[in-house]
């Protein structure tokens, strides 16, 4: 037994093929009967053209053998309209004479496969319907092998256009990933060279403190004085809080300590230490909080360090008069929303991707370290935080840092 060609498995079996005999001679389409019946594929006979129409528009036939003189009509206006209602059938034309007109005027109008002229040779008979046959066979098999290769091409791009949603969705994770990446080793370099220098700011700052208290102990009677001490002592132990932040909050003990804390008191805190210079530039604050702000798990001496960088920018960035607006929101889903948002000069698109980084700044040399929004970005960032910037040049800039999953409910906290 031999095996098949690529085709044939995908080919229709002879035993399961028909093939419509059409004369108008009966004892014609019984000697056609007798040649083909022990044929494999099965026979259906038709005396009728007009009734082989009809039988076409109901029945499948995979071969037809029309006589070309007929009563109704001639074999060849058979044939053109058995091809409309079946075009896939391969035909052929049985005549009882030689007419060269005829034999072109079939192959034009109706493409037909063979002739067979009367009387038949039997061998030729058979031997021509089983060729007509394998020529439908391929002819199928190719419709279903074209018919999947589209399906398997129609997967193939749905595949593909998946593959690239996810090449394009790894390729944005690999990048934020590499932004990530870039900021922290920029932090470490930070934190490397803050180390050269921490100790001899803490020196002097150690000196001050010391001062400050012994004369608190030695002016207890003027709470004028008094109070001005205490102001410049909490000053400097805010320095030193900035000095442990700049050094690394991971090797800063304290910096990982978390407690719920109020957004309105962080907020009410850090306008003690730096409310003087809105008063003096004529900058009103204007607080906004949701009636039913939760508190927020964190770290409150560097939430306070936060605010007070971005009251200070927002302050020098408007210069005087104006109005800076300070938001605390919540969307009911353990995620908490601060805004500071200042009507000053705005953040000029080309240098917008910057402002985190260490040592920029837009300022005149000596009134800035460029570290202050380094140092948000990066409690902000420990803090399971992020920071986004809204800003158009000559409207103001907004700052928003979004704690998700921080909230603590005040309720919960009592219990």
């Amino acid at each position: 037994m031999t095996e098949n060609t690529s085709w044939q498995k995908w080919a229709q079996p002879l035993d399961t093929m028909t093939v419509l005999l059409v004369d108008d001679e009966e004892n014609v389409l019984n000697a056609l009967r007798r040649v083909l019946r022990h044929e494999p594929y099965k026979i259906c006979t038709q005396s009728s053209a007009l009734k082989a129409l009809e039988l076409l528009k109901e029945q499948k036939f995979q071969l037809i053998i029309s006589d070309q003189r007929m009563p109704e009509i001639s074999g060849i206006e058979f044939l053109e309209k058995a091809r409309q209602l079946s075009p896939e059938s391969i035909r052929v034309m049985l005549t009882g004479y030689s007419d060269l007109k005829t034999a072109e005027e079939a192959i034009n109008r109706v493409e037909i496969y063979r002739f067979l002229s009367k009387p038949w040779n039997d061998q030729d008979l058979k031997a021509t319907i089983i060729q007509g046959l394998t020529k439908w066979q391929l002819q199928n098999a190719n419709q279903v092998m074209f018919k999947l290769i589209e399906e398997q091409n129609q997967k193939l791009q749905q595949f593909n256009r998946e593959l690239e949603k996810k090449v394009e969705e790894r390729t944005a994770q690999l990048k934020e990933a590499e932004a990530r990446l870039v900021q922290s080793e920029k932090m470490a370099t930070v934190g490397l060279l803050a180390g050269g220098i921490a100790h001899e700011i803490n020196n002097p700052l150690g000196g001050i403190l010391a001062l400050a208290q012994l004369l608190q102990m030695d002016l207890k009677d003027n709470p004028a004085v008094l109070q001005d001490l205490k102001t410049i002592e909490d000053a400097v132990l805010h320095c030193k809080r900035i000095i442990n932040n700049l050094l690394g909050f991971s090797r800063n003990p304290d910096a990982k300590h978390r407690e719920p804390v109020s957004i309105p008191s962080i907020v009410q805190n850090s306008l003690s230490l730096v409310g003087y210079t809105f008063k003096n530039a004529n900058i009103n604050v204007v607080e906004q909080y949701d009636p039913e702000l939760p508190l927020l798990m964190a770290n409150p001496n560097q939430i306070q360090q936060v605010m007070i960088n971005l009251l200070t920018n927002a302050q020098q960035a408007m210069k005087r008069e104006g109005t800076v607006f300070i938001r605390g929101l919540h969307n009911g889903n353990g995620k908490i929303i601060v805004e500071v948002e200042d009507q000053g000069e705005g953040i000029p698109e080309a240098i917008r991707s910057k402002i985190f980084d260490p040592f920029f700044t837009t300022k005149e040399q000596g009134k800035g370290t460029g570290l202050g929004l380094f140092i948000t970005y990066g409690i902000v960032r420990d803090h399971n935080g992020r920071i986004e910037v809204q800003s158009e040049p000559g409207k103001g800039t907004c700052m928003r840092l979004v704690f998700d999953g921080q909230a603590i409910n005040p309720v919960q906290q009592k219990g």
